[in-house]
């Protein structure tokens, strides 16, 4: 990617926040996203499990469906991911591919029962049940390449707005040695144009990412005469996020007309300067960038459950925001060699300075409600959630009290997403009274404002109850999703008369998971 967060603290005391401002936008988004987990049954059900109750998910997902439980219970659940990407970067096509395996889930329920032997069993609170779980809401692993000949711009061409917006810092002075940079004069006052030719260039985009989102939760759930059930959950939240990205640019640099076109008096139309020797010549850039993102925090969950008949359902869930602690670390650097035509060693070499940075910061995710329908059959159910996420209520806080570059980053948060609902359908039928299948199919709303970002999953497995309480789960979930990435953002799209290039990518994620669990 482009340079990123270099010495935020820097930028942000010149006043100009707008890569940072953009990461961090773009980092609110990825840790606040993830679905409530559980096992291979609930999830081959579409992940739907607000209005069910009696499963080790119910302690992430909806925890009033503990109070369906009368004995305890215990599972775990492991988990196959294979993720692929399919780009088209300015009419060529990529692809890449990467794998993981975890344990995705693992729990256990006690049954509590507060009604014993020749009491009323329908009647009153009949059990006050708890549950403890393991879950990983997220998986971060991804591997992404594209590359095309960028027949509109040039990466450089950031670097420029990104010189001016930020000129007299020691990024840019640093930058305007490269040999790539010249000052120019027009109506509006001084600005940099890049060397580097505007068309035909060709760019290589290699980003890597790995980590998750996992959480660890307690949960309480409540039986009222078998119509009305209760629940709540404290969960902690913990993440690593890493990521690491090399965008490589091959091109030429402007000839000796090109370069008067924009400035006459140039030292690069100079034969007795140094820099008439980077005019007409091949040049080859790395960007380097680094990225290492951690942090904790917590949230809680109320659950109900209400059955106006045996065979009907209805379950509401209210998620708070996540509160977390996050710190940022990062690195940035670039290099530069010029070659002469048909040479293939460079005469000359740029190495920026090593951008390194650290920053610590506090980030509430959105608040979620959902609200969901069972409709039971004597052979199977029928199960259906909306989920709505507030995605604009994003709020990023700065640890120091910095008010105004608060204000400038929840400003972007709201410029920038919007409300979304999901949407989560599935069914199980019975068998026989040992095997069982399900199926399910789940929808994620577009939480961006300006862009279309919309995910859509599939899912199916089976069921079997081995004898003796032990059961075994397995399920495959599909889930794709397309979208556009920007590999690196030109801030004066219109001084230049060329927009933010764009890579069109397919996402799939196809999961294996199977849970084994026992009811004791």
């Amino acid at each position: 990617m482009t340079i990123k967060k270099i010495l935020f603290g820097s930028v942000l005391a010149i006043g100009m926040v707008g890569t940072a401002k953009a990461q961090y936008t773009e980092d609110a988004l990825l840790f606040s996203q993830g679905d409530n987990g559980g096992t291979a049954r609930f999830k081959a059900m579409g992940g739907a499990s607000t209005a069910l109750g009696g499963d080790i998910s119910s302690i992430t997902g909806n925890p009033a469906g503990l109070g369906f439980y009368n004995q305890s219970d215990a599972s775990a659940t492991l988990r196959y991911q294979y993720n692929k990407n399919k780009v088209n970067y300015f009419g060529r096509n990529g692809d890449s591919k990467t794998d993981n395996f975890n344990i995705d889930n693992g729990g256990v329920v006690f049954h509590l029962p507060t009604t014993r032997y020749g009491g009323d069993l329908t009647k009153g609170w009949l059990n006050f049940n708890v549950g403890i779980a393991y879950n990983r809401t997220n998986l971060f692993d991804n591997k992404l390449d594209y590359s095309g000949v960028n027949t509109d711009n040039s990466i450089t061409h950031a670097y420029a707005d990104r010189m001016i917006d930020t000129d007299g810092s020691a990024w840019s002075n640093d930058f305007y040695r490269s040999f790539m940079f010249e000052e120019a004069y027009d109506k509006q006052g001084k600005f940099y144009f890049p060397l580097a030719e505007d068309k035909n260039s060709e760019q290589f985009n290699s980003v890597w990412s790995k980590g998750g989102i996992s959480e660890t939760a307690l949960s309480f759930g409540s039986n009222y005469s078998n119509k009305f059930y209760i629940g709540a959950t404290f969960s902690l939240t913990d993440f690593r996020y890493e990521k690491s990205a090399v965008f490589t640019e091959y091109g030429m640099t402007k000839t000796a007309a090109g370069i008067s076109a924009l400035n006459p008096d140039s030292d690069y139309l100079k034969p007795d300067k140094e820099e008439s020797k980077f005019v007409d010549v091949d040049y080859e850039l790395f960007d380097h960038y680094g990225q290492v993102t951690q942090g904790s925090g917590f949230d809680f969950k109320l659950g109900m459950i209400y059955k106006p008949t045996p065979s009907l359902s209805l379950g509401f869930t209210a998620k708070t925001p996540t509160f977390l602690s996050i710190t940022d670390e990062s690195t940035a650097y670039t290099d530069i060699n010029y070659f002469k035509p048909n040479e293939e060693t460079s005469f000359s070499n740029f190495k920026s300075d090593y951008y390194d940075s650290s920053y610590d910061y506090n980030l509430q995710t959105p608040y979620k409600l959902s609200a969901g329908v069972t409709q039971y059959f004597a052979a199977g159910l029928l199960t259906a959630e909306v989920e709505f996420v507030d995605y604009s209520s994003m709020r990023w806080r700065d640890i120091n009290s910095n008010r105004i570059t608060e204000k400038r980053m929840n400003d972007n948060i709201k410029e920038t997403y919007q409300a979304a609902f999901n949407v989560r359908l599935g069914g199980e039928v019975l068998f026989d009274q040992t095997f069982s299948g399900r199926a399910g199919f789940n929808f994620n709303g577009n939480p961006y404002k300006n862009a279309d970002y919309k995910t859509y999953g599939i899912s199916a497995g089976v069921g079997a109850k081995l004898g003796g309480g032990v059961y075994l789960d397995l399920t495959g979930v599909y889930n794709a999703n397309n979208y556009k990435e920007s590999p690196y953002k030109i801030t004066y799209e219109g001084d230049w008369n060329t927009v933010s290039p764009r890579a069109d990518i397919k996402n799939s994620r196809t999961n294996v998971m199977l849970t084994i669990g026992s009811k004791f």
